[in-house]
């Protein structure tokens, strides 16, 4: 205005700018606001700003203070647990921002997904996308193991038995070399990657198995059936029983000796040995006697006493004997999956359990030649029956029948094709053939004996060496990529594949633990080579374990006071 100077003209400038503004402006700015309070009839109760949100902002910052606290203790927990084998421990979580007094606005649109999915992801994991897909450790409570998330998950999570103490060591338990026993999973182990139960290495427990149970109760028929048979006879001659019985113990003893030995690189188990000796001796002979004159019966009517009494055996006996004698090789591979795992395994069980049937069979043999013989010389008699049947037919008899259909039986439990399920077929019934070709009435007389098992003895030794070479050809591969890989040192192939390397090889080491931790670092080894063989419950994940304990082992064995020097 005039007569003011500068200073009235600025205390106009903003009257002048309402006038301008119109009636517009005054409405705004009278209007009730509803932003911070209540509007009712009256207008607007305004509060004063920052004066409604500041306890709820303080109460936030508090929350979001002790929740990133929470966080940053869990993740400093976690990253002291190792997430994987062969992997560096890494922070497990991120904390994350979460106390606010207001929830998170919920995005819209092609990248909200996106968003979602990337925060979600886990930053240190690649192959971990949340929560409930993380391993779940197991979490300690007074006297039990608890593994974490157990009833919410629902995926795994279950309550474990107590924390085992440290007591005797077996093979691959993880024990330390001060004797501590480490925390072993028995019955399930979970893999990280696809979270899944499996069953761990070494299996169920025989005694745990329905075949088994099954081998036990055919076993005592079978012998209950064959000491009905032979009780009278035993009665009898008692002195001819006595002979037989001290004749034929150790040639059983020698036989399980030698084809337990016969396995390239290491002797095969007895336990599973003597499984597959007694089915042949209890249950494939005590079944045989009853099936074999019922057949034997059938065939009397049919074709005539004259036929039933020249052709009988060589019809009767391959199809029930060689049945029953397969049925314990494969009665053995569902007790133990683990000990058929090819050919050469088949070709060994099929002769012990071969053998144990013909030590039975003699035994029967020299209980028959007393009677023919008038029962005047029993001991003459034993010893004229061990030499026909054991010196003279040994070499071509059950054991090599039945180890060239086991081979047939071990090649389909290794991989079943249908190429290995042809081969199986053809090796019972050139089994069948060959037992029908022994008892057949053609080419009597000791003087043909060796005529006519010549046949039998070659069609054994040539399937055990079909088998024997398939067996080192995978060895030796298996052994080469291991190699390469890194889990085995050079040379070690070489020292595996030999009994006598692996034996002198203990000798440079000093007794006690270092000695243990060599030879089950040898069976580890071992057993990672023919894992690949296959089997009836194969499963591919165990390499890897079974790797890790290679390297577990031979790094404990290398701290050793005195680490010996092995290849």
């Amino acid at each position: 205005m005039v007569g003011h100077g500068d200073g009235g003209a600025r205390a106009a400038g903003p009257l002048l700018r309402a006038a301008l503004a119109g009636p517009r402006a005054r409405q705004r700015r009278t209007a009730p606001r509803a932003r911070h309070g209540r509007v009712h009839r009256h207008g607007a109760e305004r509060r004063p700003s920052g004066d409604g949100d500041r306890a709820s902002r303080r109460m936030g910052a508090q929350r979001g203070g002790h929740v990133a606290d929470q966080q940053r203790q869990a993740a400093q927990r976690r990253r002291r647990v190792q997430p994987q084998r062969g992997r560096p421990a890494v922070l497990a979580g991120r904390a994350e921002a979460v106390g606010r007094s207001r929830p998170h606005r919920r995005r819209r649109g092609p990248r909200a997904a996106r968003d979602r999915a990337r925060a979600r992801h886990h930053g240190a994991r690649h192959d971990r996308t949340d929560r409930a897909h993380h391993r779940t450790r197991p979490r300690r409570s007074r006297r039990r193991l608890r593994h974490r998330h157990a009833r919410r998950d629902g995926h795994g999570g279950r309550s474990a038995a107590r924390v085992p103490r440290g007591g005797r060591r077996g093979r691959g338990d993880g024990a330390d070399r001060h004797g501590h026993g480490a925390l072993a999973v028995t019955h399930e182990a979970v893999d990280d990657e696809s979270q899944t139960t499996r069953p761990a290495r070494g299996g169920v427990p025989l005694t745990r198995r329905p075949a088994f149970w099954l081998w036990a109760a055919v076993c005592l028929i079978g012998g209950w059936i064959a000491i009905t048979g032979l009780d009278a006879a035993v009665r009898a001659f008692p002195a001819g029983a006595v002979a037989g019985a001290a004749l034929l113990t150790p040639t059983l003893m020698i036989g399980v000796w030698a084809l337990r030995r016969l396995h390239p690189v290491r002797t095969r188990p007895i336990g599973y040995s003597l499984v597959a000796v007694a089915w042949g001796a209890f249950a494939a002979f005590g079944l045989a006697l009853p099936a074999n004159a019922a057949f034997q019966a059938v065939l009397s009517k049919t074709a005539g006493p004259g036929f039933n009494s020249e052709w009988g055996a060589a019809i009767a006996a391959p199809v029930n004997e060689e049945t029953l004698k397969l049925l314990g090789v494969l009665t053995l591979a569902l007790m133990a999956p683990t000990s058929i795992r090819g050919p050469l395994d088949g070709w060994g069980y099929g002769a012990l359990t071969g053998l144990g049937f013909q030590i039975a069979e003699n035994f029967l043999y020299v209980l028959n030649t007393i009677v023919l013989t008038g029962a005047t010389q029993d001991l003459h008699a034993a010893f004229f029956s061990f030499g026909g049947r054991v010196i003279g037919g040994a070499w071509w008899s059950h054991w090599a029948m039945t180890a060239v259909a086991g081979a047939g039986l071990g090649c389909l439990l290794g991989r079943a094709t249908r190429t290995t399920a042809v081969l199986a077929a053809g090796a019972f019934v050139l089994a069948m053939a060959l037992h029908a070709w022994w008892d057949a009435p053609i080419l009597v007389g000791l003087g043909m004996l060796v005529l006519k098992g010549l046949p039998i003895l070659l069609a054994a030794v040539v399937t055990y060496r079909l088998a024997r070479r398939r067996y080192l050809t995978h060895f030796r591969r298996t052994a080469y990529a291991e190699t390469v890989r890194g889990v085995f040192v050079p040379g070690e192939g070489h020292v595996l594949a030999h009994r006598k390397w692996r034996r002198k090889e203990r000798w440079d080491v000093p007794a006690g633990e270092p000695r243990r931790l060599l030879a089950r670092l040898r069976a580890t080894e071992l057993e990672l080579i023919e894992d690949g063989l296959g089997g009836l419950e194969h499963d591919p994940r165990t390499a890897d374990l079974l790797r890790d304990d290679v390297r577990d082992l031979r790094r404990h064995l290398n701290s050793c006071p005195s680490p010996p020097r092995v290849a």
